[in-house]
């Protein structure tokens, strides 16, 4: 398969950093990368310029990852509370998204993008649970959060388990 040789002229995930000479495939090339003025062809000029974009982006990212780092260590025990409708047997009628995880980080001060909330699967129920929240691959900690019913919900889901509990010692009661 054919393929393009450009020169990022941005950091782009998962094809390259500032600087880099890359090869994609054409269509990539010709229908994203160009028309965005994220890539140019590589020639000694451009080459140029962007050695100089490239060092003062490479400082903005160290700054962001210094603030990365910090913010890690901030989150380290943190614990986020999420209250929910749900059915008497503690099902959510939805399910808590990383968007919602990262909004509830966001209103206690935390620079937390939806896209660093990293779930291990769906959080549909009343439970706790343990989430990663990663800037990089080095940069990561896990967060506690707690899905609660709200009153309402709270309220129905005791009602259930007091009617069940009931009925078992109705049951227990005839089989005596």
């Amino acid at each position: 398969m054919a393929t393009v040789k450009l020169l990022l002229q941005e950091s782009i995930k998962n094809v390259g950093r500032v600087g880099d000479v890359v090869e994609v495939s054409p269509g990539y090339a010709r229908n994203y990368l160009l028309p965005q003025g994220l890539a140019v062809e590589p020639t000694k000029g451009n080459l140029k310029k962007v050695e100089a974009r490239r060092q003062e982006i490479e400082k903005q990212e160290r700054e962001k990852r210094e603030q990365q780092a910090r913010l890690i260590k901030q989150l380290e025990g943190k614990d986020v509370t999420m209250e929910r409708k749900a059915n008497d047997q503690g099902h959510l009628y939805g399910a808590v998204s990383a968007t919602d995880i990262a909004k509830a980080l966001q209103a206690d001060g935390f620079n937390v993008e939806a896209g660093d909330v990293l779930l291990s699967g769906k959080l549909d129920q009343i439970n706790t649970y343990t989430v990663k929240v990663r800037f990089a691959e080095d940069l990561e900690t896990d967060v506690k959060v707690y899905v609660a019913p709200d009153a309402e919900s709270k309220a129905s889901i005791d009602a259930a388990r007091k009617a069940s509990a009931d009925a078992a010692k109705a049951e227990e009661g005839q089989n005596a």
